[in-house]
């Protein structure tokens, strides 16, 4: 028997979960796990629990969206230990889990998490706070943690994109940040309204806007930041270049292991979707190999 810790949020996206709960159990059973099973209660439950149970099991299943996993690897990444981890992916979005070609269906994503291939991954650091795929701050960041759960669980993925929009179009309204930043020792200075670090194939459920070779296990971070537009045509070399991750004036891509973040006044970072603090100054580190997963992926 393997003894493994079963952990889901039942509130994540449409809580599509419970209703796959009794399979689950079987499933795990029929494979021979000897499965502990916890559902969270509360933000940040995933996480304790972990800094708690989680250096008794060789194996942790993890059935909820992006911020569950989230807070699982964090935690696992905190205590240093190295367990085997499956995904589940119930949430809205579910962006890291397109990168890791874990189905959508429940049932089919129970077995990648069991019988998948495994995989060593990277995973960033900002400062003293681990994150799987994603670290941002600035309008479509605000996005993420701004759009409540009801609404998630309404609209899924067109959440974002409606509040995206309702944010956007007001451009006098658009905050602009002085940001002066570091990639492996290149410094970028300007006037930007977003600034992200990924490594994902999704971010925010839009496919493709970080490039078609991101590399989950390369030691290399994808940095996108974002020019105020001006005007319509702003706008558009904005989706052009997000569109074909090309740069141009409105857009600055790039990618490093090290990325050093200065700002003119406090910026609220999203971490995986979650809210992750405030600050001026911040130091982003890719943790490369960092984690492993099982994953639909062969290499």
């Amino acid at each position: 028997m393997k003894e493994a810790l079963f952990i889901y949020n039942p509130n994540s996206g449409q809580r599509i979960i419970n209703e796959h709960l009794s399979w689950i159990v079987d499933y795990l059973s029929e494979r021979e796990y000897l499965a502990s099973i916890y559902a969270t209660q509360s933000p940040k439950d995933a996480s304790e629990t972990i800094v708690e149970l989680g250096n008794r099991f060789d194996e942790i299943i993890v059935g909820g969206g992006d911020g569950t996993l989230d807070e699982v690897i964090a935690a696992v990444s905190k205590l240093d230990i190295d367990p085997l981890i499956g995904y589940i992916p119930t949430g809205s979005t579910n962006d890291f889990s397109k990168s890791l070609n874990i189905p959508k269906d429940v049932e089919k994503a129970t077995k990648v998490a069991t019988r998948g291939y495994q995989k060593r991954i990277d995973i960033g650091k900002i400062d003293d706070k681990f994150f799987v795929y994603v670290a941002a701050f600035g309008t479509i960041a605000e996005v993420s943690y701004n759009t409540g759960q009801d609404v998630k669980n309404i609209f899924g993925r067109n959440a974002y994109i409606f509040e995206g929009l309702k944010q956007t179009l007001p451009l006098i309204n658009i905050p602009t940040y002085k940001i002066e930043v570091s990639v492996d020792g290149d410094t970028i200075k300007g006037d930007f309204i977003h600034f992200m670090v990924t490594n994902s194939v999704s971010v925010g459920g839009f496919i493709g806007i970080t490039g078609d070779n991101v590399g989950l296990s390369d030691g290399i971070f994808e940095l996108t930041m974002v020019k105020r537009p001006q005007s319509l045509s702003d706008i558009n070399k904005i989706i052009f270049g997000l569109t074909n991750r090309k740069e141009n004036d409105m857009l600055i891509l790039r990618q490093g292991s090290e990325f050093e973040i200065k700002t003119n006044s406090k910026v609220a970072w999203s971490l995986d979707g979650e809210y992750g603090g405030s600050t001026t100054h911040a130091k982003i580190k890719v943790e490369q190999e960092k984690i492993r997963m099982r994953t639909g992926l062969r290499n």
